[in-house]
């Protein structure tokens, strides 16, 4: 019996195999991790572009409702989950003759990976843009 322990204590055989083993899966969530994140800030920056466009239809008509709103921005975006969109237009009076909309939207990307519970990725910003008084 001894001579067999002492036989495979001295094997360095699979020596590679075993620590491969133990530190793939570690790095392969590390990196579905980083992918994920970077398609979560991706998303992010797709949602602000699209809004950042739309926003000239305030320019246009002013009485644009958010849902009008919200409808052009997800027509704006391809492959891009667009389930938790939140978007908000309120009124800005700067002077008797200039007023401003302000844009105010929030999106929830869920970062998911593996070994570790998903959290949501919260981005928003607002937009203010000039409109024209109603006459």
């Amino acid at each position: 019996m001894r001579r067999l322990l002492r036989r495979l204590t001295r094997n360095r055989r699979g020596a590679t195999a075993l620590e491969f083993a133990i530190v793939a899966p570690v790095f392969i969530a590390m990196v579905f991790g980083v992918f994920n994140l970077g398609y979560a800030l991706y998303c992010g920056a797709a949602v602000r572009h699209a809004i950042q466009e739309s926003s000239r239809l305030l320019m246009f008509d002013p009485n644009t409702t958010a849902s009008t709103f919200k409808t052009a921005v997800v027509s704006k975006l391809v492959n891009v989950p667009v389930t938790n969109l939140r978007i908000a237009i309120t009124d800005e009076t700067v002077t008797q003759t200039q007023h401003l909309k302000r844009v105010t939207w929030t999106y929830n990307y869920m970062v998911y990976a593996p070994f570790i519970t998903s959290k949501a990725f919260e981005m928003g910003s607002s937009v203010t843009v000039p409109t024209l008084a109603a006459p």
